[in-house]
């Protein structure tokens, strides 16, 4: 392996036998290091695959910034996430979450108070397995640094899990779809006036649609056409409920500048129906109980 650039003294980026591109860390490998020289790779300590939404500059400021130990344990973080959630959470996570991690460390080093984290309430609902594994991050770090961070952490820590859904680093696209989520179900419930039990499998089920209506449109792929006998019988059958998916389509256009289709909008007619039919039982039930 090759150097293509020495960004410090201590994180390099290398270039092996196939032209791939990778950001290596290790104590003195860029001292008195140029490019075209062999890697020393006994000094090399972790290696770092950059992306389209990381470039090696990025990461090589980000690793050179974040103390080693605070990497490594984020790796076994990453580890359990992936164990828990899936093979989606890749190390693209890593560097963005060991950032949140070590700045989450000193500041407890320093005794700073609890940080107001936004959408709190609704990342707890809306991800319930992401916020658990998150909790099981925060009791790791616990464990191997005797610090308990506060349990709000555990809402940013859920973010990035999240995220890693879509392959990026920037929480940006997960805030917003978070944002959509509870405005969503915000309509939902004024429109049918019902209350949405955002803690049901029905809301689990839609949220994890949106979620995948977010990955396809990011990666330009769309649902397969389905017939338009399909459409005519949801339309005759639950009028109300197709214009509410029309208008949540509406919204992701106008939010997102999407072209959702027909198809997408059907399905979301789907699960537009069964929130209001759960939600309808529920305050129907509630009703009976209370009399």
């Amino acid at each position: 392996m090759k150097v293509a650039k020495v960004f410090n003294n201590n994180v390099v980026l290398g270039v092996d036998e196939q032209g791939a591109e990778l950001v290596l860390l290790g104590r003195g490998l860029g001292f008195q290091m140029s490019p075209g020289a062999d890697v020393d790779l006994d000094r090399v300590e972790r290696r770092f695959v950059p992306s389209g939404t990381t470039p090696a500059e990025r990461i090589a400021a980000f690793v050179d910034e974040i103390p080693l130990a605070d990497i490594e344990l984020t790796e076994r973080v990453v580890e359990l996430a992936r164990a828990r959630l899936g093979s989606h959470v890749t190390e693209h996570v890593l560097i963005p979450m060991a950032d949140h991690l070590s700045f989450a460390l000193r500041r407890a080093a320093e005794g700073a108070g609890e940080i107001e984290y936004p959408l709190q309430w609704e990342v707890q609902s809306l991800y319930p397995a992401e916020v658990a594994v998150a909790r099981e991050a925060l009791d790791l770090v616990a464990a191997e640094r005797g610090v308990r961070l506060p349990a709000v952490e555990a809402v940013p820590l859920a973010l990035h899990l999240v995220n890693a859904q879509f392959g990026a680093t920037d929480l940006s696209t997960t805030v917003q779809m978070t944002e959509l989520l509870r405005e969503v179900i915000a309509i939902i419930g004024t429109e049918y006036r019902v209350q949405v039990d955002e803690q049901s499998v029905d809301v689990a089920r839609f949220v994890t649609h949106l979620r995948y209506l977010f990955v396809r449109e990011q990666q330009g792929k769309k649902l397969r056409e389905t017939p338009e006998e399909l459409h005519a019988a949801l339309r005759s059958a639950r009028p109300r409920e197709y214009t509410t998916a029309g208008r949540i389509g509406e919204l992701l256009a106008e939010r997102f500048a999407w072209s959702v289709t027909t198809d997408e909008i059907l399905y979301l007619a789907l699960h537009v129906s069964r929130l209001v039919d759960a939600a309808a039982a529920g305050d129907a039930a509630s009703t009976v109980g209370d009399a």
